[in-house]
């Protein structure tokens, strides 16, 4: 009869770190002031373990990112008859995830952060203002301006720095932004 060997406990301290956890705790830092040292203290851990797991700070900045993508990036295909709430949702789950780690709006809107799972993510916001009618080789640049904008009040917010005396609500930039997406007058529609 075969039988399995015994399972032995493992001998030694259990492991401190894993990636989740590394890459939880950078979210919560600024990323203006994430250093790997930073990083490992809030860990408490040295560096050179931290160093094990993540080669430098972009890669670390990288991977928040990634994360940040995934839990931003609305269920489904956006189409014509759901792109302004597929965008919509994009940009509160944006919203709240910045909420979660600081400074990082600032990261996404003028840093590098381009991580693996963007291009899909790209590809999607695109053929959301694609089923707005928006000539494909506009699109990218709709999403770009709609992006930007989005990060940028974000980031206002965050640093409590509007440019104006009475802050802009959330809802009426993206309403603004969205009425102005559709086709219009000197904005052919796609063909």
């Amino acid at each position: 009869m075969d039988h399995a060997p015994p399972s032995t406990p493992r001998r030694g301290r259990p492991p401190v770190l894993d990636l989740d956890k590394i890459v939880t705790t950078a979210a919560g830092m600024d990323p203006s002031r994430l250093t790997m040292t930073s990083v490992a203290a809030e860990l408490g851990v040295t560096t050179p373990a931290l160093y094990r797991w993540v080669s430098d700070r972009d890669t670390l900045l990288s991977l928040v990112s990634a994360r940040m993508a995934e839990r931003i990036l609305p269920a489904g295909q956006p189409d014509p008859a759901t792109w302004r709430e597929w965008l919509t949702e994009w940009a509160h789950n944006l919203r709240r995830e910045c909420e979660t780690a600081p400074g990082f709006a600032v990261r996404l809107l003028t840093g590098p952060h381009r991580a693996e799972n963007h291009v899909e993510f790209e590809h999607r916001a695109t053929a959301a203002f694609v089923a707005a009618g928006i000539d494909p080789t506009d699109a990218p640049q709709y999403w770009s301006a709609f992006s930007a904008a989005v990060l940028g009040w974000i980031a206002a917010d965050q640093s409590h720095n509007f440019p104006s005396t009475t802050p802009m609500d959330f809802d009426t930039l993206l309403r603004m932004l969205l009425q102005g997406t559709a086709p219009g007058p000197g904005r052919p529609a796609a063909s």
